[in-house]
């Protein structure tokens, strides 16, 4: 069975925004390398930008999850427990990339990861969950069973 996950997005939900120094937001913005910054976040690129992508709280929503709503930009944030089960399984289809998540007030918010889906290859564990890069991925059922295994389950989990 496949399923799809994504970070909760209630009220109750801490949402975060891109925030980084010189550059308003992740948008439209094009890096010196031609790609587009929010693209590069999304799949993981980030070597390519010279910095770490900064992400911080909107002042939405105070429950952090093992996944983080990032206000629907295609970036995934990921705790630190979440990838360590993917780890742990050998999960495949996904690579990890370092951010900082922070509070209005600069300060750190936990420990989390970027969080990138390769690509739409059903053979892979985490894959796309439509053909592209998107907020939703598809998640293999040994995936799902590890997560909830571990109590990690501060993230939406529904059936494809």
């Amino acid at each position: 069975m496949t399923y799809l996950l994504q970070a909760r997005s209630t009220g109750r939900d801490l949402w975060v925004v891109p925030d980084h120094p010189g550059m308003p937001s992740l948008g439209p913005w094009r890096h010196r390398s031609g790609g587009l910054v929010s693209e590069l976040v999304a799949d993981g690129e980030v070597d390519r930008l010279g910095f770490t992508p900064r992400f911080k709280r909107t002042g939405r929503g105070q429950r952090v999850g093992d996944l983080i709503w990032t206000t629907g930009d295609f970036a995934k944030i990921a705790s630190l427990r979440f990838v360590r089960v993917l780890e742990e399984i050998g999960a495949t289809g996904f690579r990890t990339f370092p951010v900082d998540v922070v509070a209005g007030d600069g300060s750190p918010l936990g420990e989390f990861v970027g969080l990138a889906v390769l690509d739409g290859d059903e053979s892979h564990d985490l894959r796309f969950s439509n053909g592209v890069q998107f907020w939703e991925f598809a998640a293999s059922d040994r995936v799902v069973e590890a997560l909830r295994e571990r109590g990690v389950t501060e993230l939406s989990i529904s059936s494809a």
